[in-house]
């Protein structure tokens, strides 16, 4: 798996992942999200269109990441899925409980609307 931040419009803050998220990439993915979460990241975006699989352990970081988000009162998203991952998060309920996007553009788009309705 691998990962990256960037900074994007300001309030939001992206994470670009790739590869594989299974039970060992997982606890980096938490340690990372969690440090940003904690930190004075206003709104999250994951952008998954270079992930092509994850397993429990990784889609656990997935609901722990959206569940603190959340209790912060900060948006939380998710882009870009494969389509075999867009498949576990239909399978699990996770679409429905998660804001996932197409793409990173309208996952920013939108984002930005929450923003500045919510400024």
């Amino acid at each position: 798996m691998t990962f990256h931040v960037e900074e994007q419009a300001g309030d939001i803050t992206i994470v670009r992942l790739g590869g594989q998220v299974d039970s060992v990439k997982s606890v980096e993915l938490e340690s990372l999200t969690m440090n940003l979460i904690d930190g004075d990241v206003k709104a999250l975006l994951l952008d998954c269109a270079e992930m092509d699989y994850i397993n429990s352990a990784g889609l656990r970081v997935f609901l722990l990441a959206a569940k603190q988000m959340d209790q912060k009162g900060l948006p939380l998203a998710f882009c870009g899925l494969a389509p075999n991952v867009q498949m576990i998060f239909e399978t699990i309920g996770f679409d429905r409980i998660l804001t996932v996007h197409v793409s990173r553009e309208n996952a920013l788009e939108k984002m930005r609307a929450v923003n500045k309705q919510a400024a």
